[in-house]
């Protein structure tokens, strides 16, 4: 099992959480099958932020969410909030469009 880093600012690679995963017996498929996911929806954990699939990952392999991914979660444990793609920044695009007109 890889120490937890001094480093906070270090995620583990994806093939590092998933070899983990595998030496200790199992698929990332069959841990989010087994907490009522679609095979492949542990997966996105590697494209964003998912603390409910980061804390499945993380208490199979006996460790915290922040352990694996620190760049995800402040120092008191809590997820960071992310600004999302969505609405909001379409939003500001168009605010600064009718500011600059």
């Amino acid at each position: 099992m890889r120490k937890v880093s001094a480093d906070l600012s270090q995620d583990w690679h994806a093939e590092q959480v998933k070899a983990a995963v595998r030496m200790r017996g199992a698929k990332l498929s069959q841990l989010g099958i087994a907490h009522g996911y679609e095979a492949s929806t542990i997966y996105k954990v590697w494209t964003r932020p998912w603390p409910e699939l980061e804390r499945i990952i993380a208490t199979f392999l006996e460790l915290k969410p922040q352990d694996i991914w620190p760049s995800r979660y402040d120092r008191a444990g809590r997820p960071k909030r992310q600004r999302s793609n969505g609405k909001r920044m379409v939003n500001d695009r168009l605010r600064q469009k009718s500011k600059a007109a």
